[in-house]
């Protein structure tokens, strides 16, 4: 499995760590993971760190739209509200690949997304007040 994923209660939100190749069906697999999470309720923020070798080059704008979008669409009655998600991401060349998703149409409606390079940029974003969460 190349992915890793908990629940943080203090400040609360999940975590997920990549450490190997992950492509489009892994992402909607550790999406599942957090939705049947008992702690899960509806809409909590998301850290997901990429290790800095994993290789994200099977995902592209094709795979966001037929894969991942029709997924948050089907699993939309168990979000409650947009949640804020932030992906951690050191390579350059795999944020290149990640920041498809932030220009992605169709998903702003469920997700506030974005990518850093540091772990502590992301998790500064990720527990702003928001008027949409």
């Amino acid at each position: 499995m190349p992915f890793k994923t908990h629940y943080i209660t203090n400040p609360g939100h999940f975590e997920t760590k990549l450490t190997e190749r992950t492509d489009a069906f892994e992402i909607i697999e550790f999406d599942k993971a957090i939705l049947a999470s008992p702690y899960w309720r509806g809409g909590q923020p998301r850290l997901v760190e990429v290790e800095y070798n994993v290789d994200l080059g099977e995902i592209d704008m094709a795979v966001l739209a037929e894969n991942i979008l029709p997924h948050l669409e089907a699993t939309q009655s168990l979000r409650t509200r947009r949640e804020r998600i932030a992906w951690v991401v050191p390579n350059d060349l795999s944020r290149s690949i990640i920041s498809v998703w932030e220009l992605m149409p169709g998903k702003d409606y469920m997700q506030d997304f974005k990518s850093f390079t540091t772990t502590e940029e992301a998790l500064a974003w990720l527990h702003k007040p928001s008027d949409d969460n």
